[in-house]
This record gives C-alpha cells, structure tokens and sequence, in this order.
C-alpha cells in the first residue's frame, strides 16, 4: 500500500508584488497553516515532498518541516490532474509515501478523481464542498506510482 499527502498551498499574498502570480508568497496565516499542517503529518513517514515552483507552493512544502527531501518542480504549477499524474509517475516505486502541494483547481480536481468507491466518511464530508488553501487530502493505493490502482480517501485535514 502507498500513500500520497495531496496538498493545495497555504494562504497566499493576493499580489507578487511585481513578481507576478508565480511569486506570491504565503502570507503570515499561511504560514501559520504550513507549519500546523505539517504538525498534523509529522508521523505520516512522508519521504519526499513534491512542490510546484510558485513561491507560495514552494513555501508550503518547506514550513511543512517533515525533514523529508523537498523537490520544486515547474511541471506543477497550474497542473491539471493529469498532469500531476504525471510527475508523481516519476517516483521510484520504493517511495512509500509522499506528499505533493500544487494548486487549486488541480490538487480538488484530482483528489475527487481519486476518492475512491469506499472513502473514510468523515475525510470525504471534510472536503465535500470546500477545498481551501492548506487542505490536504490522504489517497492510499495499490500497485505502482504510476498506476494508483484502487484509490481511497483515508484521511483529510487542514493546517
């Protein structure tokens, strides 16, 4: 069984300040929420974080503080669900568990897509009709990092 941490960043500045959208940082609540999400998955075994490049994404990832490998990759910001199949494709089968933070709407997209025919019913209500900054949804799988055969919502919560 493999488990994925998917993740849409915390609250961010709503301008860049002239560093355009890609350069929004997390403000000082979203911080806050990056460092009381990563609390919540501290005992997660998260291995490795993948993060989109965007400023805030890549802030998200690191306030988490899970002392795991941290990856920032440009092919997530703005991904579409395929897309961040793609790059979580390209993890070594022998990573276990792992966490991705992105952006909405990619991150709920996928997360619904993945929900699975017998999710945890109090994570499923958690992200029923809302998906806000610093919501993390937990997908565990069989099979390959490239496959996510049979999915499950397990776990949902919000930093």
């Amino acid at each position: 069984m493999k488990r994925v941490y998917l993740i849409r960043h915390g609250e961010a500045e709503f301008t860049g300040r002239g560093r355009g959208d890609h350069g929004r940082w997390l403000s000082e609540a979203g911080r806050d929420q990056a460092r009381h999400l990563g609390e919540q998955l501290a005992g997660a075994g998260i291995e490795v974080v993948l993060a989109s490049s965007a400023d805030r994404a890549a802030q998200t990832a690191s306030g988490l503080g899970l002392g795991a490998d941290v990856r920032v990759l440009d092919e997530l910001y703005s991904a579409s669900p395929m897309g961040i199949l793609r790059v979580l494709a390209t993890l070594p089968d022998e990573v276990g568990t792992a966490a991705l933070v992105a952006h909405s709407p990619g991150i709920p997209a996928l997360v619904d897509e993945l929900v699975g025919d017998d999710p945890d019913r109090e994570a499923a209500s958690f992200i029923a009709h809302h998906f806000g900054t610093a919501t993390c949804a937990g997908i565990e799988f069989t099979g390959s990092w490239a496959d996510l055969d049979g999915s499950r919502l397990f776990w949902a919560g919000r930093g």
